[in-house]
This record gives structure tokens, C-alpha cells and sequence, in this order.
């Protein structure tokens, strides 16, 4: 996998919604894979997005509703999407209050698809460091 193509592809999905303001790439088990993310530290928003995504699939199992593609969490002053990047992997994406989350949905789903394409097969992602 190309780190640079990774970020390239982070930093397009920042500059194509207004608002975002971080993003990071990580492993299922919260291993950080990339960030794009000032003013927080990544390997921690790695592991509580890795929380996310495995609380959001469960709920996705137990209501039979399909598989877990996507959470929002709407804070007070701003956003933190999680996207399902394939079983193996994630997008967490920090937004301030003025994100536009419709945008975000929309292009988001096809970084989603762009990043899973640069990532290695789970069990190399698995050993992926940095």
C-alpha cells in the first residue's frame, strides 16, 4: 500500500466537504493505518473509532438490519463519522459545527471505496505500522 496515495486521498476528502477537520484511517482492531488530523492525537481517536465501528456493527447484527456502513455522533460543536472501510478497516472523519454532513455522506462513501482499494489484505493490514 502507498502511505502517500492514502493521505492524498484523505486530504481530497477534506478539501472537496467544507468542515471537515480531521480524518484518520485505521485498522478494526484500532491500529493507526494514516491521519490527516491536527489537535488530536491519533492513535487514541484510532482506538475509540475502532469502539465505534465494533458497537456499530453489533447493533447492525442484533436488529437485522444489514452491515454496519456508517455512525454520526453530533456533538456540540461538531461531528465524528465513522465509515465501515470493508471488515477490515475504518474512516473516522472530525468535523466542525458548519460540517455539511449530507456532502460528507455523499463523498465519503466513495473515498470508502478508493481507500479499501490502497489497503493491504487484512492479515498484512493487521501488521501494518506507519
Amino acid at each position: 500500500m502507498s502511505q502517500d496515495l492514502l493521505l492524498v486521498t484523505l486530504r481530497a476528502l477534506r478539501d472537496r466537504v467544507t468542515g471537515v477537520v480531521g480524518l484518520a484511517v485505521a485498522s478494526a482492531d484500532g491500529l493507526l493505518v494514516a491521519a490527516d488530523a491536527e489537535g488530536v492525537e491519533p492513535d487514541g481517536l484510532a482506538a475509540l473509532a475502532a469502539a465505534e465501528l465494533s458497537l456499530g456493527q453489533r447493533m447492525a447484527h442484533v436488529v437485522g438490519v444489514g452491515a454496519f456502513r456508517e455512525t454520526a455522533i453530533r456533538c456540540s460543536d461538531g461531528y465524528i463519522v465513522v465509515y465501515a472501510v470493508g471488515g477490515q478497516a475504518l474512516l473516522v472523519v472530525l468535523g466542525d459545527s458548519g460540517l455539511n454532513i449530507g456532502r460528507l455522506h455523499l463523498e465519503a462513501r466513495a473515498a470508502v471505496d478508493r481507500i479499501a482499494a490502497l489497503l493491504p489484505a487484512p492479515r498484512e493490514l493487521r501488521d501494518y505500522r506507519r
